[in-house]
């Protein structure tokens, strides 16, 4: 039976779930994003089902042979492990003591096709002039096989692919605060941060609204789903939250809900804003130039009759 279910945060993405064992004790399942949990696996089931010791070369050998290749397709990689306790019930609270010494049990990889029509929807912003950033808690490898998919990246691009600790120790001085002149040199070329945090986000979205590299300053539109999107959809000139599968506090942040969750929809609103403001312009140029003419020639004639 289902004890008990815990979401921890130093393993980013990760869930545990506990459960009684009929024969007493207790045995407790994690799932995670698979670099991180094999880390804390020194035990794996092989083919037969049998526990064998996994050593720091294996888990390199899987890294390379397994995580990158399944990575390098777009796939989401995630390990499943899991770990027994008999006797005593333990502090479940305590992370750092439960979650280690884990037996895994596999490798997986979860794919999460690009929709047919957002290459499409991608390939119009730039031709508007809207710059497509991602920004994920995926792999790297799956990060870029994505954007790549996407349209965000094409071969021939001179663009950055970071992770977040790497940005972080590009914009970040020795005392760990941000410099809006390094990140002046970044964010331009930037178009996918993985392995990020809620925190990178919201320091990309304050340092691009701050910057002042360019002659204007950049109008920032955010997207989100989860809880910690809400700082940086709050941050942002325009936020969009997810109204199918977005949180409450996503939705509070934003200013805009996309009831279809679908990317072509912040395309189609860039389009009608766009549209209406030039619309707005044109008519009070019209307005502004039939009065100022009808005045001059109200004023000219008015002199020349007397």
């Amino acid at each position: 039976k289902l004890f008990k279910v815990y979401t921890f945060n130093s393993v980013r993405k990760s869930m545990s779930t506990v459960i009684r064992k009929p024969e007493g004790g207790f045995r407790m399942f994690s799932k995670g994003a698979s670099e991180i949990m094999l880390r804390r696996c020194d035990r794996i089931l092989n083919k037969e089902g049998e526990i064998k010791s996994f050593r720091s070369k294996d888990r390199d050998n899987m890294v390379r042979n397994v995580i990158e290749p399944m990575a390098s397709e777009g796939l989401r990689t995630i390990c499943l492990a899991y770990r027994d306790f008999d006797g005593t019930e333990p502090s479940w609270d305590i992370e750092g003591e439960i979650l280690t010494s884990l037996i895994c049990i596999a490798v997986v990889g979860i794919e999460d096709p690009v929709r047919p029509e957002v290459p499409d929807a991608i390939a119009k912003c730039k031709r508007a002039g809207i710059t497509v950033r991602m920004v994920t808690g995926d792999n790297v490898n799956t990060a870029r096989a994505i954007a790549t998919k996407c349209g965000i990246l094409t071969p021939k691009d001179d663009f950055l692919c970071l992770e977040g600790k790497e940005f972080n120790s590009l914009i970040r001085n020795e005392k760990g605060e941000v410099e809006q002149e390094k990140l002046d040199k970044i964010w331009p070329k930037l178009r996918v941060l993985a392995r990020s945090s809620p925190t990178d986000k919201h320091t990309l979205v304050k340092g691009i609204i701050d910057s002042t590299a360019g002659e204007q300053r950049q109008v920032v539109a955010v997207t989100g789903d989860g809880t910690n999107d809400g700082p940086a959809l709050k941050k942002a000139d325009v936020g969009f939250a997810m109204g199918i599968a977005g949180t409450d506090v996503a939705k509070e942040a934003s200013d805009i809900i996309l009831t279809d969750d679908n990317f072509t929809s912040i395309v189609k609103a860039v389009m009608w804003g766009r549209n209406v403001y030039d619309s707005i312009s044109k008519f009070l140029q019209f307005q502004l130039t039939v009065n100022v003419v009808a005045v001059i020639v109200a004023f000219t004639g008015a002199c020349i009759t007397q």
